[in-house]
């Protein structure tokens, strides 16, 4: 009887808890949106891009559209070499300039400068936060929207595809809180993540294991997962014979150009930058070798010697014949995280 007494309460009990759990969901999940004239003005922040397991970066915004009344702020946290820029046309990251008598090519000032600082009021056309230093990685940048109803699209220059819109509606239309937004946000980023690992251990399982009629192929980064990438090598130790060759190809679906650099790599091979003799002016950034490419597809590596393919975009790929036996270690100098070792016996 005591027996059945005791089981009749723990059900009890259980029930009671799964009931509270319940109604603490209801509270928590409960819809809360804002008008504009209950609040006075409030915060959304937008996610520019975003990591998970297994080296993944995914290259978007999220969420991808935000509705604001006039007034209020967007702050985007960037989470690694991105900017946004307001503006219809398209920039290319590097241009050519007349330096002397020398085409040079040339970062381009209209990516890596600011026309507008942090904080400041957004008055519509086209506006710049410029790219972040390194130190001044995962830090956060605001806008006050400040004009009329309507939709106003950005993009990140770097990464091609990665776009977001920022929607100003009428002051008496409901929208979602801030807490709304940053739960999409969330959500926008775990959709585009978790394909990417399983691409990740995809790759992983069908990697070479040896040399196929003397060449070696390495995946630089996945595809097939929208947006988001692993930032890995497939295979990351290769070994092979003297005289074969090792191929790297980027997947023609991924949203992530690569590069292949011998370690230890030199960033400030980059770029040179050359002060204006305007004061005031941005100064010019000279695209450097290490941005450029110091080795040639298909170059034969000897001991000891360096390599820097140039820019591998989607669909790309970079060759090397390794003449010598040894060990040769490699980066991809824009990834953190990514590199591998090809082993010459």
């Amino acid at each position: 009887m005591k027996r059945e007494m005791r089981q009749r309460l723990m059900k009890l009990g259980t029930v009671a808890v799964l009931g509270i759990g319940v109604f603490a969901a209801g509270l928590l999940n409960r819809p809360s949106r804002t008008l504009a004239h209950e609040v006075e003005h409030n915060t959304y922040m937008v996610q520019a891009g975003g990591f998970g397991e297994a080296n993944v970066e995914v290259l978007t915004f999220a969420p991808s559209l935000v509705k604001v009344h006039r007034g209020d702020t967007v702050m985007w946290h960037v989470t690694s070499l991105h900017n946004m820029r307001f503006g219809e046309a398209e920039e290319q990251f590097i241009i050519v300039e007349q330096i002397g008598d020398k085409p040079t090519p040339v970062a381009n000032p209209k990516i890596f400068f600011p026309t507008l600082q942090s904080g400041a009021a957004y008055t519509g056309g086209d506006a710049n936060s410029g790219l972040p230093s390194v130190d001044a990685m995962k830090s956060t940048y605001s806008l006050v929207m400040d004009v009329e109803p309507g939709l106003y699209s950005y993009r990140c220059d770097v990464h091609p595809g990665m776009a977001g819109i920022i929607e100003v509606v009428a002051d008496d239309e409901v929208i979602p809180s801030p807490v709304e937004v940053a739960a999409q946000a969330d959500k926008e980023l775990d959709e585009q993540i978790n394909p990417a690992i399983g691409a990740f251990f995809g790759a992983a399982v069908t990697a070479p294991k040896q040399a196929v009629d003397g060449v070696f192929t390495i995946t630089a980064g996945t595809g097939g997962a929208g947006r988001a990438s692993s930032l890995t090598f497939n295979a990351p130790l290769a070994i092979i014979k003297v005289g074969e060759k090792v191929t790297w190809t980027v997947p023609a679906d991924s949203p992530t150009p690569h590069f292949i650099n011998s370690a230890d790599y030199d960033p400030v091979a980059v770029a040179d930058i050359i002060p204006q003799e305007n004061a005031g002016g941005p100064p010019t950034l000279l695209a450097g070798p290490g941005f450029l490419g110091t080795t040639q597809d298909g170059a034969t590596i000897a001991a000891g010697e360096s390599f820097n393919s140039t820019m591998l975009p989607p669909g790309g790929s970079f060759s090397l014949v390794f003449k010598d036996a040894g060990v040769y270690a490699y980066i991809c100098h824009v990834h953190p995280g990514m590199g591998g070792v090809v082993i010459v016996q």
